[in-house]
């Protein structure tokens, strides 16, 4: 039969893997607004501290340094954000799953890069640093998050379009056009967006553009090919 204090020291040994498990994603959500409002190098481990409510003992015990908690950071919001785009070319099998694939890969990259929900705006925020202020792991990024979600959309555009250096057009011309939206600030954004449209509106109205642009092209340029 267990003991009292057995029972009691279990009970203390839960709690505490429990207050850590607390501390650690108190400290990563502090980050990750610190990171996405001031970037990488203006950051402050002691305002992401203040912010998470904890001492800079238990952050470095967590994640070591800041530049280690600045890559997981990026992995959280660059990763799960973006991994799901780098596939999309799996579900395209025939000419309106190709359309829909493009529909939803220009969706999600507007989705990802306006600021309408607070993953995505975290995500908008340090994307919009990296590429006006790189930090020293700005290749890194790009090769380990970035070329991935471009791939992706090569090999989604390829389905259709036969020649290399259309293809590369192609698929800078759309990454342009969806990229900018997250190296604007907010304000940029209000004053563009039409009255009464809320961002996801907004959003929703750019991408069919975008895409209807891209079908048309698709339907009428030289070098391009039925998906099959």
């Amino acid at each position: 039969m267990t003991s009292k204090a057995s029972r009691e020291g279990t009970s203390r040994v839960r709690k505490a893997r429990q207050d850590g498990v607390e501390t650690r994603e108190a400290i990563l959500a502090a980050a990750e607004a610190e990171f996405a409002e001031k970037g990488f190098e203006l950051a402050s481990a002691r305002e992401i501290c203040r912010r998470a409510r904890a001492n800079s003992a238990l952050m470095n015990r967590y994640f070591g340094s800041k530049e280690a908690l600045y890559r997981l950071v990026a992995k959280r919001l660059f990763g799960d954000l973006g991994a799901p785009l780098a596939r999309l070319h799996e579900k395209a099998v025939d000419e309106k799953s190709w359309r829909a694939a493009v529909s939803e890969w220009v969706d999600d990259m507007l989705f990802m890069t306006l600021p309408t929900e607070k993953a995505q705006k975290l995500c908008a925020g340090l994307f919009r640093h990296e590429v006006t202020s790189p930090t020293k792991f700005h290749a890194e990024f790009k090769e380990s998050f970035g070329r991935p979600v471009y791939e992706g959309l090569k090999k989604l555009l390829a389905m259709k379009v036969k020649d290399d250096e259309q293809l590369d057009l192609w698929a800078s011309s759309i990454w342009a056009q969806v990229s900018v939206y997250a190296l604007a600030d907010r304000k940029w954004h209000d004053s563009f967006r039409p009255e009464g449209l809320d961002n996801r509106a907004w959003a929703e109205k750019v991408r069919d553009h975008i895409c209807e642009q891209v079908f048309l092209a698709a339907k009428n340029a030289k070098g391009t090919k039925e998906a099959k």
